[in-house]
C-alpha cells in the first residue's frame, strides 16, 4: 500500500506525515516500513525536502516486467517468422542509446554469428537496433547518431553520414536492411514495432548470411515481418 501511495503522487512526493494520513497507520509504523523500502532502493527520500518518491529499483523492476511482457506478446510471431523464412528471429528494445536483445528465435539455416538474448548493441548496430529510432523525428534521429558517432566506428567503421544514408534508404524502403553493417557477411531485414501511441516499443528483425538472403527477398520478408506483427494485435477470427 505504502508502495502504491507514494507512486501514484505526480507532485514533488510526499512526506512521512502526508503518507501517515493516506494510509492509517501509526507514525511509528509507516516510518520503519518507508525506512525499509528506502533501504532496498524501491523508495527514495530526499533530505533537503524529507519527501519520498519511487526508487531506482522500483523502476528497474518494471521496466524488467515491460520486457517480459513483451515478448510474451511476440514469441508467437517470433517463432512463425522463424520457422516461415527458415533464418533466426531476433526480438530488441531500446535501453537508452543501446539495443537489447530480449528474445531470439533460431531458424533451420546455419547463422555463423547469433546475437545472443540479454546482449546490447550501440543503437544503429544491426537491423533491429536500426530500427528502434530510424522511423522517429528527424531530431530524435539527430540525437542519437551524435551519441553514438564514435561507437558506430568502433562497432562498424561507419561515420555519422553513412548512417544518415542509410537511415534515408531504409525510410524508402519502409524497413531496416543492413548487409555486413555489423556482421561481415550476414545481412539483416528490420521492421519497428509500435505502441498503441503509436510510439516504437521495439523491433523484430530476421538475420541470415548474406548469401542466402538476396535482393529479392527483401521485400518478401519485411512483408512477412510486418504481416505477423500485425497478427499480434489482430489476431484472425
Amino acid at each position: 500500500m505504502l508502495l502504491r501511495i507514494v507512486s501514484e503522487d505526480s507532485g514533488q512526493g510526499l512526506t512521512l506525515s502526508n503518507i501517515t494520513k493516506t494510509i492509517g497507520l501509526k507514525l511509528s509504523t509507516t516510518h520503519r516500513i518507508l525506512s525499509s523500502l528506502v533501504e532496498e532502493g524501491l523508495l527514495g527520500l530526499n533530505p533537503e525536502t524529507k519527501c519520498y518518491r519511487p526508487g531506482f529499483l522500483l523502476f528497474e523492476l518494471g521496466r524488467s516486467a515491460n520486457q517480459f511482457m513483451i515478448r510474451d506478446i511476440y514469441r508467437p510471431a517470433l517463432e512463425r517468422i522463424a520457422k516461415k523464412t527458415r533464418d533466426t528471429a531476433y526480438l530488441v528494445i531500446r535501453d537508452g542509446y543501446d539495443s537489447l536483445c530480449i528474445d531470439r528465435v533460431e531458424g533451420t539455416a546455419p547463422l555463423r554469428l547469433m546475437l545472443d538474448v540479454g546482449a546490447r548493441r550501440p543503437l544503429g548496430m544491426g537491423a533491429a537496433s536500426l530500427s528502434l529510432f530510424a522511423f522517429s523525428s528527424d531530431k530524435t534521429v539527430e540525437k542519437i547518431l551524435r551519441f553514438n558517432e564514435m561507437r558506430f566506428r568502433e562497432h562498424s567503421g561507419m561515420g555519422i553520414a553513412d548512417m544518415r544514408k542509410l537511415i534515408a534508404l531504409c525510410r524508402q524502403k519502409g524497413y531496416t536492411l543492413t548487409a555486413g553493417v555489423v556482421d561481415r557477411g550476414v545481412t539483416g531485414i528490420g521492421v519497428p514495432l509500435y505502441d498503441r501511441k503509436n510510439k516504437i516499443r521495439g523491433a523484430i528483425s530476421v538475420a541470415a548470411i548474406s548469401e542466402k538472403i538476396d535482393k529479392t527477398r527483401y521485400d518478401d520478408i519485411a512483408v512477412l515481418i510486418k504481416a505477423e506483427v500485425d497478427k499480434t494485435y489482430h489476431p484472425p477470427n
